[in-house]
């Protein structure tokens, strides 16, 4: 039986995913990670294709924006 890993011992982390760890919208995370620069990786393309980012690069971001 195999088990997900928990997000924290992930190295990716969906947009999807970030959305409910900032608790706001799909669009704001897109907008967000563009702005900031993250590295990204696409599974697959077009509309059936998934984006994933470096779940370092969102940790490091989260912690220059805390004041």
């Amino acid at each position: 039986m195999s088990k997900r890993k928990d997000v924290s011992e992930a190295k990716y982390i969906s947009p999807n995913q970030l959305a409910v760890r900032w608790a706001c919208s799909r669009s704001s995370v897109d907008r967000v990670a563009q702005k900031a620069g993250f590295s990204c990786f696409f599974l697959g393309s077009g509309k059936n294709g998934n984006i994933r980012y470096l779940l370092s690069e969102v940790l490091e971001f989260e912690r220059k924006q805390t004041v």
